[in-house]
């Protein structure tokens, strides 16, 4: 079983590798705006209840591209690439560290379909998803083509690698497995092929996701895949939901008629944001990294 665990996870890593070669360097390809025309001549409230209909939509198809791309980079990147860093840091290990327990109440060596499951619910998923929703944000001020995918990995990983996972400093696997400079450089490697399989896949799906309606229902189907598969993503999606119809119910129907352009944040405001956020976050990522790759296991 041990092995059928690592050569499935290498076989799924391998297709997220080949999703980057083939998806990578795609831009997200947002929907035609199909807000009713402000001059149309019906009445308020039916104007209202136009704009609700177009904006639910809209936001259908974003919560769409996110939970495509979180479940593609969960399932290609995070999660077999964390089972396979699992199984090649146990191997450099020393043999004293072989069956010991890991914060995750596994087994060092001892790869299971109950921790590999585990992983995937309480790893690859969580991880997926906020990289997905993160990167639709971001993407804007990340630069063009393929380099975009891996320096969001890496903006990824400063920001919350070592606050979270994998990099976090306390975290006692890093007391068993090693050597440490391994780990670092394994997640790290990882990072950037997560980030380069958000990418990817957000803009391959972005080119072909219609937006809703009763003739396109079957392209929806990931939405609702990551909403049974990861609960707090419904939850997200029902609150957004929500939030977005209470807006629209809420604001003047003379506002929503002036058709205003949609504003966006300046280049250098969103550019000057990621700096400042990496800056911030540096100091504790390098400490994290130089705490774990002196250790030896």
């Amino acid at each position: 079983m041990a092995t059928i665990i690592v050569v499935g996870s290498a076989l799924f890593l391998l297709l997220g590798l080949l999703v980057v070669v083939l998806w990578g360097g795609r831009s997200i390809r947002e929907p035609s705006a199909s807000r009713p025309h402000p001059s149309t001549g019906t009445g308020g409230q039916e104007f209202r209840t136009d704009v609700k209909l177009s904006g639910l939509r809209r936001f259908f198809w974003w919560a769409n591209v996110v939970s495509f791309s979180a479940l593609a980079s969960a399932l290609l990147a995070a999660w077999p690439g964390g089972r396979l860093v699992m199984r090649i840091l146990a191997d450099t290990s020393p043999a004293s560290a072989q069956g010991r327990l890991t914060e995750a109440q596994a087994f060092v060596g001892i790869p299971s379909v109950g921790g590999t499951m585990a992983l995937l619910f309480f790893g690859g998923l969580p991880a997926g998803f906020l990289a997905a929703i993160l990167f639709p944000l971001v993407r804007r001020w990340l630069p063009r083509g393929r380099l975009a995918g891996p320096l969001f990995g890496l903006l990824l990983l400063v920001w919350v690698g070592s606050l979270m996972d994998p990099l976090r400093a306390d975290n006692i696997d890093f007391n068993i497995v090693g050597p440490g400079w391994l780990s670092v450089a394994l997640y790290a490697g990882l990072a950037l092929l997560h980030g380069s399989v958000v990418a990817a896949a957000a803009g391959w799906w972005s080119e072909r996701l219609p937006m809703w309606g009763p003739e396109a229902a079957k392209f929806y189907v990931p939405l609702l895949a990551g909403a049974i598969l990861f609960p707090p993503f419904a939850v997200l999606v029902v609150i957004g939901t929500l939030l977005l119809f209470l807006w629209l119910s809420v604001v003047p129907v003379s506002w929503l008629r002036s058709a205003r352009p949609r504003r966006t944040v300046p280049a250098w405001v969103g550019a000057g944001a990621i700096v400042l956020i990496s800056a911030a976050a540096l100091p504790v990522f390098i400490s994290a990294v130089v705490s774990i790759s002196s250790r030896t296991g």
